[in-house]
């Protein structure tokens, strides 16, 4: 299987310009600024592309003015970069703009969770405290502390949670209302 994944990228992606083509893409479909690095190890982890081709790709948008950097190590695609990105259909084939829309749709969902979720480890007499959160935006959707013995614990459940926070947000839910019966708040 990995051999037949492996033909769908091309061997001169960064050659062939193609590349920059699937960053644009990347950038312009998720509308937000992304971290550099996050596309690169995403790019490389995926088979599309190494991590030095892409981070060299990245810098030649940036100075091409085809993506801006938003803040440090963020960057958005410019309204040349979204021209670009139109380009896809007909220089990419279908089954690589596939991996990419379903990369795009992989990191978008962790780097949601990642800024949507907050962990916190503070130490105290009786252990480590882990307080999870769930934010939107300025907003605390839910939050749990649970006190665990010793720091390796509290980091592995850090990890845990980190790996699938959606999961844990929505068992917790679950578990909290699974008796409650909601009626309409004008109902009396």
């Amino acid at each position: 299987m990995a051999n037949k994944l492996e033909k769908i990228v091309p061997e001169d992606i960064f050659e062939s310009g193609d590349l920059k083509i699937l960053i644009c893409y990347m950038l312009t479909s998720l509308g937000e600024p992304l971290p550099a690095t996050e596309l690169s190890q995403l790019f490389h982890y995926e088979g599309i592309a190494n991590y030095f081709d892409t981070q060299t790709a990245i810098d030649n948008l940036l100075n091409g003015g085809y993506i801006k950097e938003t803040s440090k190590d963020m960057f958005l695609a410019t309204e040349k970069g979204a021209d670009l990105s139109h380009t896809l259909k007909d220089s990419v084939s279908a089954v690589l703009r596939t991996k990419v829309y379903n990369a795009v749709v992989k990191m978008l969902a962790r780097y949601k969770a990642e800024r949507d979720t907050d962990i916190t480890i503070t130490q105290s007499d009786s252990g480590y405290l882990l307080t999870y959160k769930v934010m939107s935006g300025e907003d605390t959707m839910l939050a749990f502390s649970i006190m665990l013995p010793n720091m390796s614990q509290a980091n592995e459940l850090k990890d845990k949670i980190l790996k699938d926070p959606k999961y844990y947000c929505d068992s917790f839910i679950n578990l909290l209302t699974e008796d409650i019966s909601f009626k309409n708040s004008q109902e009396k």
